[in-house]
């Protein structure tokens, strides 16, 4: 059975424009709710394009290889918003 996997990528470039615009509100705001809700969208977002891949690397669709590079983009943003909102809210060890 062939899944619309298109769906599933426009779904998590929302999620991906959502959780972007909640961790630049945290890092300009310094507000921690905003900051929560943005690793949890990446972590939804990483999980999800892994998961979403994975199912669609088995059926051998196409579309597999934007999911494992969205999985890359948004591993990149992840770790750039860990170290800089790390460093903002003194998480690390100064």
């Amino acid at each position: 059975m062939a899944r619309n996997y298109l769906v599933f990528f426009f779904i998590l470039i929302l999620v991906f424009a959502f959780t972007f615009v909640f961790c630049w509100q945290a890092i300009q705001e310094k507000n921690v709710l905003y900051g929560t809700l943005a690793v949890l969208g990446y972590l939804t977002g990483l999980i999800a394009s892994l998961v979403i891949g994975f199912q669609a690397r088995e059926e051998s669709g196409s579309l597999f290889v934007w999911f494992f590079g969205y999985t890359i983009l948004i591993s990149i943003f992840f770790v750039w918003y860990l170290t800089r909102g790390g460093s903002l809210f003194q998480f690390w060890i100064p």
